[in-house]
């Protein structure tokens, strides 16, 4: 029998009303703005990776992303906001090496447990770290700097090695890094990337392993001196900088990675839907691009290689600050 219009009409206010039912992110999440934690402060690699991803989804979905940055103790600040927020699907928390990983280390206690109390969504982008030094060290490249940083040690001194923050990848790997060399380091933790290289190009650090979109610009520019970078092969844009592997320090590979997790008990559909926006952004060609020339790579794939990725990494570097005996300052 043939439905009139005016009937048609009325199956389809029904239909919605149980979808509603069915789901009641999908009533109130389609049209609401989201809300995206970011653990470090603007202008550091997880504020410039999480902004071009998030700038596409948000176009691409009709919804608007607010990114919040909520800086200090290792991300732990913004992972504790992302979980005061109701599991809704409209809060999402940018996690990233340590908050998410090296805290579990590091930490003798923590308020929240990163396998337990988040679910894994997708992932954003990962950058390469870089052995940069301040211009008056007096070190052009990395065998002057291992023999400065001895000479130190022999005098009873030390370099000062600046880092995102205690248990950021930024201090792990340049600890693990600096031992393999054969040196030791002072670390002086900072809030992010931007002020500790603001810091180092003031003169009051002398070595950062930091991560490319933070001091790629400052190394081009020549404010700071790149000296290895800690990836399989050179950076495009700093062709003449070789890579600690090359110079006989293998097995030094690190990379500040960064991606979505959203609180336990959001609604799968929830998760399944920013996961497919994320991925159908990190496919465009020219959010790919704009992650490269920040010195950034995509880390596209399905919810569950990302989470299988996180895992991989608590694998590697939780027995490596173990080893070196990192606590929390």
């Amino acid at each position: 029998m043939p439905v009139s219009r005016r009937q048609f009409h009325h199956r389809l206010v029904q239909w919605g009303a149980a979808a509603s039912l069915a789901s009641p992110w999908l009533a109130r999440a389609a049209d609401a703005p989201l809300r995206w934690v970011v653990p470090y402060p603007a202008g550091g690699a997880a504020d410039q990776i999480t902004r071009i991803v998030a700038q596409d989804v948000g176009q691409s979905t009709g919804q608007p992303i607010v990114i919040e940055n909520k800086a200090g103790a290792a991300g732990m600040i913004a992972a504790e906001t992302a979980l005061r927020a109701p599991a809704d699907g409209l809060t999402f928390f940018v996690g990233s090496n340590a908050p998410l990983v090296i805290n579990s280390a590091i930490y003798a206690k923590m308020s929240y447990d990163p396998v337990k109390d988040f679910v894994p969504v997708a992932g954003l982008g990962k950058a390469p770290l870089l052995l940069v030094t301040r211009k008056d060290l007096g070190a052009s490249d990395l065998r002057a700097l291992i023999t400065l940083a001895q000479q130190a040690q022999r005098q009873g001194k030390t370099l000062s090695m600046g880092s995102a923050g205690s248990g950021n990848i930024t201090h792990l790997a340049g600890e693990y890094a600096a031992e393999r060399m054969g040196f030791q380091v002072t670390h002086v933790p900072f809030s992010g990337s931007a002020p500790a290289i603001t810091s180092m190009m003031g003169g009051n650090v002398d070595i950062m392993f930091d991560a490319l979109p933070s001091c790629m610009q400052q190394a081009i520019g020549g404010r700071i001196v790149p000296l290895a970078i800690l990836d399989k092969q050179r950076f495009a844009a700093l062709p003449q900088v070789p890579t600690l592997a090359e110079l006989g320090f293998g097995d030094t590979e690190a990379s500040a990675w960064f991606g979505v997790v959203a609180r336990s008990g959001t609604p799968a559909d929830a998760v399944a839907r920013m996961a497919r926006a994320i991925n159908q952004s990190l496919a465009k060609p020219e959010v790919q691009e704009r992650l490269r020339r920040i010195g950034a790579q995509p880390i596209a794939g399905s919810t569950a290689e990302w989470g299988q990725f996180v895992a991989s990494e608590r694998e590697r570097w939780i027995p490596v600050a173990q080893k070196l005996g990192i606590r929390a300052e």
